[in-house]
């Protein structure tokens, strides 16, 4: 048994529980409700990568060959609004509370993708590079989804850049 890789999948295991249980933590302290959305699918993603985790340690220590499969490429784009339907989305302020969590969101991806970039390079099996890279590429989405929502709230406040629809203008 490679002790490395499984201690590898430990750490693994470990920051996806952690990510999980930091997501839900800022789900439940937004008020912004498209904001808790998002936070919520995260933990979701992170749940997913716990369960694919754990089977290939899981199957690592039974000595049994994991046979791989698909990481799911994340929940967000089934409650993201489309560009058409954006002007109807009632979207509210976010709180210097949202924008410190996502902060904080943003760097653990950031961590997460290196990590699983960084054992993918290490591993002599080919399933676990491919989890290891599969696990990387939906760690660097979601980086990429944080980073644009706290542009986006940097510039007007706003989740989503959506304003609220408004006659003034």
């Amino acid at each position: 048994m490679n002790l490395e890789l499984l201690q590898a999948l430990k750490t693994a295991y470990n920051a996806e529980v952690e990510g999980m249980r930091a997501y839900l933590k800022f789900a439940k302290q937004t008020e912004v409700v498209s904001g808790k959305n998002m936070l919520i699918q995260l933990a979701l993603d992170e749940i997913d990568h716990m369960e694919l985790v754990g089977k290939f340690m899981e199957k690592m220590i039974k000595g049994e060959v994991y046979e791989g499969a698909e990481v799911p490429k994340g929940r967000l784009s089934g409650f993201m609004p489309d560009v058409s339907d954006a002007s109807l989305q009632k979207t509210e302020k976010a709180t210097v509370g949202d924008d410190e969590a996502l902060k904080i969101a943003l760097v653990h991806e950031e961590k997460a993708r290196d990590f699983y970039l960084e054992q993918a390079e290490k591993a002599d099996d080919p399933a676990a590079k491919k989890l290891f890279s599969d696990l990387a590429a939906v760690e660097q989405k979601h980086f990429e989804i944080i980073r644009a929502e706290m542009e986006f709230i940097q510039q007007d406040g706003f989740w989503f850049d959506m304003m609220e629809f408004s006659l003034e203008k």
